[in-house]
């Protein structure tokens, strides 16, 4: 092999190593970008199981006071008491009450609830934005390659 053979080599050799190297560097970088991506996806997954959990336990709980409050009504009508009755008194002093605890837990729930729902649409927003700017990005680069 002559000079110009062996430096023509080495220079191709040089070549092909720094493409190396610039294909590594994407890979690293896709495999972050598709790790965070996955990340995203996950934490989104979670965050629809709590909503459609803490849903269910909501209607649970407005389910159970209604047949509290339907089996409270029906256990005194039984009893044939009167309005004067000392036990309507009481229920009429400890209704009031006890609905506007469970009327504060039920709203607590309802805001829990929203909230979710406002962070699954901004995940799933940026989600899509990224996903929609990753794509964009690979054709440009592949644009500019070729």
């Amino acid at each position: 092999m002559s000079s110009i053979e062996i430096s023509n080599a080495s220079g191709n050799l040089l070549k092909y190593l720094k493409e190396l190297d610039e294909l590594r560097y994407q890979l690293t970088a896709t495999k972050i970008t598709t790790d965070a991506k996955i990340g995203r996806a996950e934490q989104l997954d979670n965050l629809e199981n709590d909503l459609q959990a803490s849903e269910l336990s909501l209607k649970q709980l407005k389910d159970e006071v209604m047949r509290v409050k339907h089996d409270i009504m029906e256990a005194v009508s039984k009893a044939g008491v009167n309005k004067d009755c000392e036990l309507w008194k009481l229920l009429d002093e400890v209704s009031p009450k006890n609905l506007e605890k469970m009327n504060k837990l039920l709203t607590g729930k309802d805001e829990e609830i929203s909230r979710l729902k406002d962070e699954i649409r901004i995940l799933s927003a940026y989600r899509k934005l990224k996903t929609g700017n990753g794509i964009a990005v690979r054709n440009q680069q592949r644009h500019i390659k070729n």
